[in-house]
């Protein structure tokens, strides 16, 4: 219990090589880990597979990880293999449909929620006893041919040209893999509203025992776990809060939904200040503005209570409608928003799939009409083909609704994607607050630095900086002096008088309201590079 995620993980991987196999299976090793983290554990898997020669067996739902970790893939459909070869070969010339489908539902860069949305693959997975004759795939699939893909089994057959490249596919030959199979259609760009939101200087401290073993008695200690927060949000608008475990981003998110109060400073909506209003006693009106959507669908719904019956529920408390009736007929609503089928009201949480949990969590959260949704994590527990169908329900809805969405994430890639700003979180600290393009542009604040490079991106015309922060997250119980960041930034030797380590950074706002808290001059932040970029053609 006194190790952090990562140095578990890293034990794990010693106790595994202790008897110096020749294959060590790697199952998800870096899902629960912070995005640094995983930079970190995966270069050591790497590192030691070289020094040991240890075949490594990685299975992953991580393309980007895919990518930048093996030399050969695997693609897997309903129990069997649709496609394999090199790396390079898969992901630059991809030569089944199943594989072609997950590139397009993850958010590479260039995608946009705009101009470029992602295509969601149609249709579930489906059960073992319920598989397709022929092909698995076809039933989801853009170019199934009744009479040649479900007429007998299918076997993998090479690509010509390429020995080792084998597809599970009867139309691998006829269909012109350059083209896309359908172009994502363009959404119109909402327009930002009013400021409804406004977080003025927010802190909120924890006073806990100094010593564990002896309760609440004796000394007690001050856990910083929000430092000054401040920023404004717009009718519409989708603001991305990022950082690792342990920023505070989620301590932020309960004294905005009123589960614990501020220590200090406002939260204004509308403006009215209901920072040390705590949610029992709040308006109606007010927590129905406000609501909240899940990191895990599988434990916020009630597994003893129908899908109609919690929705309604809902409604209940938001005291919607006279009648048993109204709220009946706006559940039925509320389901055709989030593209269910009506008769999935009778449905108990079990007979669904992890993404209809979700979206029946959405359809939750808006039974009052929430104006503002924090979204905490919402697709980080969702397969990577459910996640674009989910985050494309989230940005349609806030079109039509005019919602402002908080988007809680670690997930870089999905806030790249979905984003008009950018907050980042370290440590209580907003580190950098600013545009999307700012945010992922340099000049940066090391840790955004630092976030970016360890993003992995399932692209091989992408190259990346290296960077792999050293050590932990520190204690909010104990934070170091100066800049919070300061133990583990690569840039402080820029710095003159250890001014990073005696002195809190300032608030530099930079062009167009970009900010950056740290000590780090002009001169110097113009010097830095973009840490994505195409490789030179």
């Amino acid at each position: 219990h006194q190790l952090s995620g990562g140095q578990q993980q890293r034990i794990v991987i010693a106790m595994a090589l202790m008897s110096k196999p020749a294959l060590l299976i790697l199952d998800e090793p870096t899902t629960a880990l912070d995005v640094t983290v995983e930079a970190a554990v995966v270069k050591l898997v790497k590192d030691l597979g070289k020094k040991y020669g240890t075949s490594m067996l990685f299975i992953s739902h991580n393309l980007g990880l895919v990518l930048e970790t093996c030399d050969r893939i695997c693609v897997m459909y309903s129990g069997e293999a649709v496609e394999t070869g090199r790396i390079k070969d898969v992901f630059e010339k991809m030569q089944h449909p199943y594989t072609q489908a997950l590139f397009r539902s993850i958010p590479l860069p260039g995608a946009n929620k705009t101009t470029r949305p992602l295509v969601a693959i149609r249709g579930n997975f489906p059960l073992p006893h319920e598989r397709p004759q022929g092909c698995n795939f076809g039933p989801r699939c853009d170019y199934f041919q009744e009479g040649v893909c479900d007429s007998s089994a299918i076997d993998m057959v090479p690509i010509e040209g390429h020995a080792l490249h084998l597809s599970r596919c009867k139309r691998v030959q006829n269909i012109d893999w350059s083209q896309p199979t359908s172009a994502s259609s363009a959404n119109s760009k909402s327009e930002l509203g009013d400021v409804i939101l406004k977080i003025d200087k927010l802190k909120k401290y924890y006073e806990v025992a100094a010593n564990a073993l002896f309760g609440s008695a004796g000394e007690k200690r001050v856990v910083k776990a929000n430092e000054s927060i401040s920023f404004e949000a717009r009718e519409g608008e989708t603001l991305a809060i990022v950082g690792e475990s342990g920023c505070g981003k989620s301590t932020f998110a309960k004294v905005l939904m009123g589960l614990e109060t501020a220590t200090d400073g406002q939260i204004l909506l509308d403006g009215n200040d209901i920072q040390q209003i705590a949610i029992e006693d709040r308006s109606t009106q007010t927590v129905a503005d406000i609501q909240m959507v899940f990191q895990n669908p599988f434990d916020t719904l009630n597994p003893s209570m129908s899908v109609g019956r919690q929705i309604m529920r809902a409604l209940e408390v938001f005291k919607y409608g006279s009648s048993d009736t109204e709220r009946s007929n706006r559940m039925l609503e509320l389901l055709d928003l989030v593209k269910l089928p009506r008769a999935f009201s009778k449905r108990m949480p079990r007979q669904l799939s992890g993404g209809q949990k979700q979206r029946v969590g959405i359809a939750r959260a808006f039974a009052g009409g929430a104006r503002i949704v924090v979204a905490d994590e919402p697709v980080s527990a969702l397969d990577v083909s459910v996640q674009a169908a989910v985050t494309d329900l989230l940005m349609e809805i806030q079109r039509n609704e005019k919602t402002t969405l908080l988007f809680i994430s670690h997930d870089l890639s999905i806030v790249r994607y979905l984003s008009d700003r950018v907050m980042v979180m370290y440590l209580g600290h907003v580190v950098e607050l600013g545009t999307t393009e700012q945010v992922f542009s340099p000049p940066y604040h090391p840790y955004t630095q630092a976030l970016l490079s360890a993003v992995p991106i399932a692209d091989t015309s992408i190259e990346k900086q290296s960077i792999v922060l050293e050590g932990d997250i520190p204690s909010a119980m104990d934070p170091p002096s100066g800049c919070p960041f300061q133990t583990r930034c690569q840039w402080k030797e820029h710095v003159a008088d250890n001014l990073c380590e005696t002195e809190i950074p300032k608030n530099q706002i930079l062009d167009n309201d970009h900010h950056i808290k740290c000590h780090l001059s002009d001169a110097i932040l113009e010097r830095m590079e973009p840490v994505i970029k195409l490789v030179a053609e």
